[in-house]
């Protein structure tokens, strides 16, 4: 398995911290997930800190067009299923105990 060092190069020499492939990536959606919280957040308060209004606009309405569209395309993909599954076997009766003697007499 490949591993990257966080820290500089002369960290390698005083047993720096090793990170492996999972770590390294772990790393660059915490930074791309921190840098669009902060992006966010300002665009959330553009009219406090004197920026466009249409910031704050897009900050509320893009998110509530993300989560309808998403319980739409997960509700479409639910009845997709249920309409392209087949239907299941008819369960068979169980035969009951005089049933059973019967066919034993004959």
């Amino acid at each position: 398995m490949t591993r990257f060092y966080m820290f500089k190069e002369s960290s390698r020499q005083t047993g720096g911290y090793w990170m492996n492939r999972d770590q390294l990536y772990g790393g660059a959606i915490f930074g791309v997930s921190l840098i669009i919280v902060v992006g966010y957040v300002i665009a959330f308060f553009a009219p406090q800190f004197s920026l466009p209004v249409w910031w704050h606009e897009w900050a509320v309405g893009l998110p509530v067009l993300l989560f309808v569209l998403a319980v739409l395309v997960i509700s479409m993909w639910i009845g997709w299923t249920m309409m392209t599954t087949p239907p299941p076997a008819p369960l068979e009766p169980e035969p009951t105990a005089t049933e059973t003697k019967a066919e034993q007499t004959t």
